[in-house]
C-alpha cells in the first residue's frame, strides 16, 4: 500500500512561521509607534485614542492580508487570522508608550 499526498495539505516549516510571526511583531511594534506619535500629537484621549489604534491597526493588517500575502495567508502562517491577531498586544504597549510621551510634551502645559 503506498502513502498518498493530498495537494491540500500544506507543509509548514517552523523556522519560517517563527520568522513571520518575529516580523510581524516588528512591524506591528514600530506602526504602534507611530500611530502613537500621531495619537499624541493630535490630543486624542480616553476612548478615542483607543478607537484610533484600533482603526489603525486594522487598516495595517489588511495591507499585510492584501498586498504581502496577496490574500493567502494560509501559506505564511499556520492560521490566516494570525495576520490581524499576531503582537497587536504587544503593539498596544508601544502605542500606549507613545501615545502618552508625545500627549504629555505638546498637550500637557497649554
Amino acid at each position: 500500500m503506498s502513502a498518498q499526498i493530498n495537494p491540500d495539505d500544506a507543509l509548514y516549516v517552523d523556522m519560517f512561521i517563527a520568522k513571520n510571526a518575529q516580523t510581524m511583531n516588528f512591524i506591528r511594534s514600530s506602526y504602534s509607534a507611530v500611530l502613537g506619535l500621531a495619537a499624541g500629537t493630535l490630543g486624542l484621549t480616553n476612548l478615542s485614542g483607543f478607537i484610533f489604534y484600533l482603526l489603525g491597526s486594522t487598516f495595517l493588517s489588511v495591507l499585510i492580508f492584501a498586498l504581502k500575502t496577496k490574500g493567502q495567508a494560509g501559506l505564511y502562517f499556520r492560521k490566516s487570522l494570525d495576520v490581524f491577531t499576531e503582537g497587536v498586544s504587544g503593539g498596544l504597549f508601544s502605542y500606549i508608550l507613545f501615545w502618552t510621551l508625545l500627549y504629555g510634551i505638546i498637550h500637557v502645559y497649554d
